[in-house]
């Protein structure tokens, strides 16, 4: 009888024997992917990503998405406004509360910031609230699937907005930025909250089902290195960072503490371990980032997800073969590795090669381990 899904999940990031690698070959899929995949064969019924990890017989987890890359945590939610729209773009109040601009038609974008919800400390006590960790109702509509992880032996994940999002959420990237400078005072105000809005919430669920992962995203790392530096990742978010990890992996015993930032981070890998993150992802090789090296400079510090470059997947079969081939023999003789490609399946991908991508991966994992 093989592992459970929890119990999988739980042997890769402790570095443990294992009976097969974890099934999580992608972050996720592109709408766009998806559609064009019914087109290829793929049932009409895979119209999500959800759908899609079922379908493809990803283990299976228990998520609770409560903000990350969408809000930073903002309970509740704006309502969202359309403020103008013409053939191409829609302005928009999002439920971030920033004015925003995207695509008329839909396809999947960054949204454009027109204006952020904070500007200086008075903005910040306007939305204060909706960050409050006790507001009555927060966890209600998650409370059916943490019940779902107690009954099912799936692991119970929450993914929550890191601290460099929180802020690039609430101000804007370009306010941000300068906030470095101008406005240093107001940052750490927010990211005093930051800690205690997250130790209450995840305390609360700990009451009712401990977590086995909690994954903060950042995405602060931009192609050709971090949106900050090491300098300022210190002074703004180090003492913060520590301050959570540690009462998420010593008070709560939390097992997993996960990263998520794209582009070319291995700058801050170490800030990341000394304030006590043991999962990162998801090593972008078009930013540069090798997985091979990264595993060779720090071969038990932390676990690794993904590292395998999605861009072969458009290729042909000899290309995907090369990259599994490059990648997968030496992180799994390494160990706490998560076969992976480094972000969403791109709606260039044929649906042939992505199910020839998944059925290299999974019996070449599965022949390492019978060896």
């Amino acid at each position: 009888m093989g592992m459970t899904f929890r119990e999988r999940l739980l042997a890769t990031v402790r570095f443990e024997s294992l009976d097969r690698p974890f099934r999580l070959e992608t972050l996720g899929f592109w709408r766009e992917t998806l559609e064009r995949w019914r087109g290829e064969g793929l049932p009409a019924e895979v119209d999500n990503e959800l759908s899609a990890f079922i379908h493809f017989g990803c283990d299976l987890q228990v998520p609770l998405l409560l903000g990350a890359d969408q809000h930073p945590g903002l309970y509740p939610l704006f309502e969202e406004e359309i403020i103008q729209q013409d053939e191409r773009y829609i302005t928009k109040r999002d439920i971030t509360g920033s004015l925003v601009r995207v695509p008329a038609d839909g396809s999947s974008t960054i949204p454009q910031i027109i204006e952020a919800p904070v500007k200086d400390e008075e903005s910040w006590e306007e939305i204060k609230h909706r960050l409050d960790p006790s507001t009555p109702g927060r966890l209600e509509s998650w409370k059916p699937f943490i019940q779902l992880a107690n009954e099912q032996p799936w692991p119970l994940c929450v993914y929550i907005t890191g601290l460099f999002g929180t802020h690039r959420h609430l101000l804007g990237f370009q306010e941000l930025m300068l906030a470095y400078r101008r406005r240093p005072q107001l940052l750490h105000l927010i990211s005093r909250h930051w800690v205690g809005m997250w130790k209450g919430i995840l305390g609360a669920i700990h009451e009712i089902r401990p977590p086995d992962m909690v994954t903060l995203w950042e995405d602060m790392c931009y192609r050709n290195g971090p949106m900050i530096g090491p300098r300022a990742f210190q002074e703004f978010m180090s003492p913060y960072y520590r301050e959570l990890v540690g009462f998420l992996r010593k008070e709560l015993d939390i097992p997993i503490v996960a990263v998520d930032t794209d582009g070319k981070m291995e700058l801050l890998i170490p800030l990341f371990l000394e304030a006590g993150v043991n999962l990162i992802w998801p090593f972008e090789v078009q930013a540069e980032m090798d997985v091979v090296k990264i595993g060779e400079r720090w071969p038990r510090e932390f676990a690794i997800w993904g590292g395998m470059d999605k861009r072969v997947l458009a290729r042909d079969r000899k290309g995907i073969e090369e990259e599994v081939m490059r990648v997968m023999p030496p992180l799994l003789k390494r160990g706490g590795y998560i076969p992976a490609i480094d972000h969403a399946v791109p709606p260039d991908v044929p649906l042939e090669n992505w199910l020839f991508f998944l059925e290299l991966v999974r019996n070449f994992g599965e022949d390492f381990y019978k060896r």
